[in-house]
């Protein structure tokens, strides 16, 4: 493998010292960081393959989007409008039943392009369809073509007397579990490991598409395994007619408080949304370990409410960012989620001290690793650790002068300046190429033409259209 000298670039290491390094330089020597030092002049000469020169560049950790679902990039734009429960009936299930495993293979290239164009280097993408091993194939082998890290969240759900359309029996879906966890996990040179979904919110229980059994067994294999699980978890408007605040009358427990008279809740959780989290439940929470990954441009464009992530933060919860998903907020950009993080946690507390710049960057680096279990190996720029690395260029002129540059360019630049991102040591992405995978033009092509086609075989084709009138183009403009 190459060894790679990143040199004259703003190094934010986010290691334990948070150390910044204005001239730094990074050293990168089979697939791993060997130095991180704090200036760039003691590398005039030297034995690397490759120096990339990082002068007016953020050097970072590579982003870690902790909770994203990869086939949502087919449908740009189609939610426009929608409140949560409305998205999920009126949308997500009519595309699910679409869905073939062609879809989920252009999808999860074009998902896995857009993240690496922004610096995002590694994700869990969070299964809510009913995947076979044809499928989860489908899904993970795009991205790890293109070299980026990745942990699938292999669904759990079986038949029972309220779902009969599922094709296996609790056991079968446990034994399907293993089975992928035994093919995919540390695959692809450990690019690939896996986790699991475990739906364990009042929305999900009272429909029977998860039941007590389930989550029970399914913790007690999450934990033999040591796989994270991840669960959408108190999110919603706060209709009283449906979603959140109607279980919540019906059953008068909230979904943290039903995990832990479960007596399942603890570090292997990762807990989605959790937008009406009350403070006992962020107590309780803190209390077993248990992790929240907060969407915030996810829960702006549904109208569900801001997530209280800085609460959370404060009483040492591990707390992490993630992109929800292209059909919710149309964004993958981790970046995005940085900035809204810290502008919607002001504006929750009317106080803009709340959320520093600083803190919302680890949620998106460090935080996010040690959710994973992975803290040990990404996350930040320290010898010994995967050279997972994005470099963002900061003198795009709308990111304009850096007087304070950390903040400058979370406020104003976007992930989509990024310039080079490597992955295990490897340079995935550079200045606008792909070093794996199909052509991108070809693969956005695709993904439009399979998600159109999708969305009119729902039913869904008058969400492809605008809401103004269409002027056609030989149609004269006159003045008023």
């Amino acid at each position: 493998m190459p060894r790679i000298l990143i040199k004259n670039g703003y190094v934010v290491t986010v290691n334990d010292n948070r150390d910044v390094w204005p001239d730094g330089a990074v050293i990168i020597s089979n697939g791993k960081i060997e130095a991180v030092h704090p200036s760039s002049g003691a590398f005039a000469q030297g034995n690397f393959d490759e120096v990339i020169d990082a002068k007016g560049c953020l050097v970072m950790p590579g982003l870690v989007n902790m909770h994203q679902h990869h086939w949502y990039a087919l449908f740009k734009g189609l939610a426009d409008g929608m409140l949560l429960e409305d998205w999920i009936g009126d949308l997500v299930f009519p595309l699910v039943s679409k869905l073939t495993p062609e879809a989920m293979r252009v999808s999860s290239y074009q998902c896995g392009l857009e993240m690496l164009a922004t610096g995002t280097t590694c994700s869990f993408n969070h299964s809510v369809t009913v995947t076979t091993p044809e499928i989860v194939k489908a899904i993970i082998a795009p991205q790890a073509e293109l070299g980026i890290r990745q942990v699938f969240g292999k669904e759990l759900r079986c038949r029972n007397p309220r779902f009969t359309a599922h094709p296996l029996s609790l056991d079968e879906s446990l034994a399907a579990v293993k089975e992928d966890v035994q093919r995919w996990n540390d695959a692809h040179d450990g690019l690939v490991r896996m986790g699991m979904v475990i739906e364990a919110n009042a929305h999900w229980t009272s429909s029977g598409m998860s039941t007590e059994e389930l989550i029970l067994r399914g913790t007690d294999l999450a934990r033999a395994l040591d796989l994270r699980i991840s669960s959408h978890i108190a999110a919603g408007t706060f209709s009283l007619e449906k979603g959140f605040l109607q279980h919540l009358r019906h059953t008068g427990r909230t979904d943290v408080r039903y995990l832990m008279q479960l007596g399942v809740l603890d570090e292997h959780w990762l807990l989605a949304h959790c937008i009406h989290c009350t403070e006992l439940d962020l107590e309780q929470m803190a209390h077993v370990g248990a992790s929240l990954v907060y969407t915030p441009t996810s829960e702006a464009i549904r109208g569900g409410g801001i997530a209280p992530a800085a609460n959370a933060s404060d009483l040492g919860i591990t707390t992490a960012l993630g992109t929800d998903g292209p059909m919710v907020d149309y964004s993958d950009d981790m970046f995005e989620q940085i900035k809204a993080c810290v502008l919607f946690q002001h504006q929750r507390h009317l106080d803009p001290t709340r959320m520093p710049v600083e803190c919302a960057v680890e949620m998106a680096t460090i935080n996010a690793a040690r959710a994973l279990g992975l803290d040990d190996e990404i996350g930040s720029l320290e010898p010994g650790k995967q050279a997972d690395i994005a470099i963002f260029d900061m003198r795009r002129r709308h990111v304009g002068p850096l007087q304070r540059p950390l903040s400058a360019f979370v406020c104003a630049g976007k992930g989509s300046d990024a310039k080079a991102v490597l992955v295990n040591g490897q340079i995935v992405y550079r200045d606008g190429q792909f070093a794996n995978g199909p052509d991108p033009q070809e693969v956005l092509r695709e993904a439009e033409r399979v998600g159109a086609d999708i969305a009119k075989r729902a039913g869904l084709a008058n969400r492809l259209t605008s809401l103004w009138p269409l002027r056609l183009a030989t149609e004269p403009v006159t003045a008023s």
